[in-house]
């Protein structure tokens, strides 16, 4: 092998090997890492504030503990409403589930980017639903689970296998345009009063009550002003309403694979 042989492999070896960080970095799915490093801490100091309240169990619990009691004890009868007290088990996930839905509608608020707001997240989240609801349909169903695809008639089998993603793509979508309609919303309303606070600064500069040293962030002017009450409808309280929803879909879905009619409906919401 000559010289120029071994450096043309050499430079192809590097081309394979190196990789562009920027590229490579989404800063939604760094967010979802941090929210799921939050939880795991959250489920551990839990877990050492449980065996603290366990050595006296008749102690009324306080702080974190109580919190926890509380969270479980609503989650508990929410899925039971639903579902019904056969399938109370699936109350760990359902507060696994709502936790981190609802963390990452809100996560804007630190000023770090939403995890909703790229599509893989809500659509990894709606994929877990899609497998749960096929899972259950094949354990309650056996091989009877097959024959949704060819009814009434062998000919409907294409219509049917489209129709199966149906609950995958509007899971996914519902939770992904919520996110993205108040992100685009608010960075609108963010440009707006920049521009608009800008627009006031510079002439108050020519008129000569401002310098340009104490300019500061221009749209620090009017945006404390107008972005609460937005980011307290857009974040808070759409993020709850999405993680409502997307639970209690989740819980239908599952429930009606098992043969019986929900006991509750999105109507209820």
């Amino acid at each position: 092998m000559n010289f120029l042989a071994f450096v043309d492999i050499q430079k192809t070896m590097e081309g394979m090997v190196s990789f562009d960080f920027d590229k490579l970095f989404v800063p939604e799915i760094f967010s979802s890492c941090v929210i799921i490093l939050l939880l795991i801490i959250l489920c551990i100091a839990t877990y050492i504030v449980s065996k603290k309240a366990m050595k006296n169990p008749l102690k009324t619990p306080k702080g974190l503990m109580f919190l926890m009691c509380l969270a479980v004890e609503k989650c508990e009868d929410f899925v039971v409403s639903v579902m019904g007290e056969k399938n109370r088990g699936f109350s760990g996930y359902i507060l696994a589930l709502m936790t981190f839905t609802f963390f990452a509608f809100t996560w804007g608020l630190t000023g770090m980017a939403s995890p909703m707001t790229y599509f893989g997240v809500p659509f990894s989240l709606a994929l877990i639903t899609f497998i749960l609801i096929h899972a259950q349909a094949v354990k309650t169903n056996k091989w009877r689970y097959f024959h949704r695809y060819v009814e009434p008639f062998p000919f409907f089998l294409p219509i049917n296998l489209v129709t199966m993603w149906a609950p995958l793509l509007s899971l996914s979508l519902r939770m992904f345009g919520n996110a993205m309609a108040g992100f685009c919303l608010m960075s609108v309303v963010y440009y707006g009063c920049e521009y608009l606070s800008t627009m006031i600064i510079q002439g108050a500069e020519v008129a000569g009550a401002l310098t340009s040293s104490n300019l500061g962030p221009a749209g620090m002017l009017f945006a404390p002003l107008l972005t609460p009450i937005l980011h307290a409808y857009f974040d808070l309280f759409s993020g709850a309403i999405q993680t409502i929803v997307f639970t209690l879909l989740t819980l239908i879905y599952v429930y009606q694979e098992q043969g019986d009619e929900p006991e509750a409906t999105i109507d209820a919401v």
